[in-house]
């Protein structure tokens, strides 16, 4: 049997198994659901809940805790004080922390200078400057503070790693694993076991930020590495030098450049999920944004939202210039090189007499009130907010019930009100069918433990929404990646708002989300589309931009229209991208999907949030978390499909 007439068999059987249960669920609708309320603990979330507590009762007892936990957090939670005793917090008895607004600014601007070019730095402070007249200077250093420590812990940590990984096929392959969890574990899921152990605060949300990013720039690092000519690897080694001098004076050197992407990705990651760890007591923007959304003031949490995406931006452009000033030989010529010294003394000297100034003149040392505009624009987004959904509640209400009734309900009735037993039978069939033996057994062990937990009903509940989601997602990806992979013009327009996209953290967007939609399952979906779609189109455009031109002139050549030309040559072609891209929007929306319980989607993430504030359903938030890293692992094992025949070498 040939490729194209298994691939047909398959789907076949997979639609008759779909249709067998959408039938049986109908029938056997209500029946064994195994749904628990929110107050009632199972069998497993008790253990944990006594778990938890006998965990906050030992704290100071426990040897573990007295010699490695309680230093730990001491020690991180001393080392991000520092950073914020420089630029945001004032030490007792001040009035401002140890540089004042200005200092702070100009010194930032010359870092950025110092690092990448003049541009930058002028564009890094003037949208720090737009930060402070929204009034949230001290709130955004405070994130910036937090960003900064954990970054350099992360890279601490990371950097060797990754090179170590990056010459040892052994190490990588006892680090994959673990890297590969940090991908499709959701962020929200770190924030509980972490809290419980290093209590909620600073040192808990660093490291849950730690957490979040070192696997990035392992991966990268370690890439880096890999992906290095031999040709002068061979040449320094037939010259006699040592595994030591070659890392240090030929591949270090020659990664240099992707070493210092791996710095731009750990950053961007670290303030992305610094917002989201305001939940376990991070100071910073996501405090306000956390607020925003609790008495859903639309105006401050708008307004804290734009100071994030403010900072992202900085932080990108920043690091991304430092990139391309290492790509493009910065300096090169002895002329360059005196004009640039000349340049940083200058801007040396300048950054001086501001500190000096920030210490000494109040204007300097504290945010002047008369430039802050934070009220106005909050003010301005309530507007909006009041003017759409009183104008515009056909799309935001209307939409949005149509799509619960129609859709979502539905779904969500086959999987999550129908017999457990049914559902289990039914995912595993499919997952043998799409994914192999060995994959179906392993959804099935998997299925069985989300069972165990007590929490099928929730996890369901979850699956329904990321599967709606992902199926938008998917969609959204293919249609604008392929009109962004035909054309160049289209693909420059869509950059900068796919930029923004991958740039800002999720969390901003719960604030317009939930007040277009409400505290609705709705607005956890339109949060996960607006989220994955970009890392979508991406790979998609990649893709299509990849197929020869040779078979695309084939086909034009040939009289072929231009839907036959996407229809059967690019997209059939591009079908590993659209498959990668299918599996990464996946993961993208269950991260989200999950941070969407803030915004009354239920489910799993509802859980998770509730175990935190409440300690009498800790276990219940403990077990949701688990539920939520075998639901990532079941749906990325799934959409990875067979794993692809190797063909005969040729001779």
């Amino acid at each position: 049997m040939n490729l194209k007439a298994a691939l047909s068999l398959r789907w076949v059987q997979a639609l008759v198994v779909l249709v067998g249960w959408a039938v049986l669920a109908t029938l056997l609708k209500g029946v064994q659901t195994q749904e628990l309320s929110t107050s009632k603990d199972s069998p497993f979330t008790a253990v944990l809940r006594e778990v938890a507590s006998a965990i906050r009762g030992n704290r100071t007892e426990s040897f573990l805790f007295v010699y490695v936990f309680n230093p730990i957090r001491a020690f991180i939670s001393g080392f991000i004080e520092l950073i914020m005793s420089v630029i945001s917090v004032p030490a007792d008895g001040n009035v401002i922390p140890l540089l004042g607004w200005f200092g702070t600014l100009v010194l930032i601007g010359f870092i950025v200078y110092a690092t990448s070019n003049l541009r930058t730095a002028l564009f890094s402070m003037f949208l720090l400057l737009i930060c402070g007249m929204l009034g949230m200077w001290l709130i955004t250093m405070d994130t910036l503070a937090m960003t900064i420590g954990a970054v350099v812990l992360s890279l601490a940590i990371a950097l060797p790693l990754g090179v170590w990984a990056g010459v040892s096929d052994r190490v990588m392959s006892i680090l994959r694993p673990w890297l590969d969890l940090a991908q499709v574990l959701p962020t929200l899921v770190y924030l509980a076991p972490l809290a419980l152990v290093f209590l909620i605060g600073i040192a808990s949300a660093t490291i849950a930020t730690m957490v979040y990013s070192i696997p990035i720039c392992i991966r990268i690092t370690a890439h880096a590495i890999k992906s290095l000519k031999r040709g002068p690897l061979e040449a320094a080694e037939s010259v006699g030098s040592t595994r030591w001098q070659v890392l240090t004076k030929v591949q270090l050197p020659m990664a240099k450049r992707t070493i210092i992407l791996a710095i731009n990705q750990t950053t961007l990651a670290a303030l992305s999920f610094v917002v989201i760890a305001a939940l376990i007591g991070a100071p910073g923007l996501g405090k306000p944004v956390v607020e925003a959304l609790t008495i859903r003031n639309v105006g401050d949490g708008v307004v804290a939202g734009l100071a994030v995406v403010l900072l992202a931006i900085m932080l990108d452009r920043s690091t991304t210039a430092a990139v391309m000033r290492e790509e493009q030989g910065f300096a090169a010529a002895e002329e360059q090189k005196v004009r640039r010294r000349i340049g940083l003394v200058i801007a040396g000297v300048i950054t001086v007499v501001a500190i000096y100034l920030s210490r000494q003149v109040l204007w300097f040392a504290v945010f002047p009130e008369n430039l802050n505009f934070g009220e106005q624009v909050a003010n301005v987004a309530n507007s909006i907010e009041e003017w759409i959904t009183s104008n515009l509640d056909f799309l935001t209400v209307g939409f949005s019930e149509w799509f619960t009734i129609w859709l979502l309900n539905p779904l969500e009735g086959v999987l999550a009100n129908s017999p457990w037993w049914l559902t289990l039978i039914a995912i595993t069939l499919l997952a043998f069918i799409l994914a192999g033996r060995t994959v179906g057994i392993l959804v099935f062990v998997l299925l069985a433990l989300v069972m165990a937990t007590g929490l099928w009903n929730d996890t369901m509940v979850t699956l329904a929404m990321t599967l709606i989601a992902t199926a938008f997602v998917v969609l959204l990806g293919i249609i604008l990646g392929v009109w962004a992979g035909r054309s160049e013009r289209v693909d420059r327009f869509f950059k900068p708002f796919l930029d923004a996209g991958q740039t800002m953290p999720a969390f901003v967007y719960l604030v317009p989300v939930l007040a277009l939609f409400g505290p609705t399952r709705f607005a956890a979906i339109v949060l996960g589309v607006v989220y994955a779609a970009p890392v979508v189109i991406r790979i998609v455009a990649d893709g299509v931009r990849k197929v020869p031109k040779e078979s695309v002139e084939a086909a034009i050549s040939s009289g072929s229209t231009t839907m036959q030309v996407i229809t059967k040559v690019q997209l059939p072609s591009s079908r590993r991208s659209i498959l990668l891209g299918a599996n990464q929007g996946l993961i993208f929306v269950l991260a989200v999907v999950v941070i969407g319980g803030f915004v009354g989607a239920g489910g799993l993430g509802y859980l998770v949030i509730v175990g935190q504030s409440k300690p009498e359903l800790a276990g219940k938030g403990l077990a949701a978390g688990i539920a939520i890293v075998l639901l990532g692992i079941i749906l990325d094992r799934i959409a990875q499909g067979r794993p692809q025949k190797q063909g005969p070498v040729g001779h």
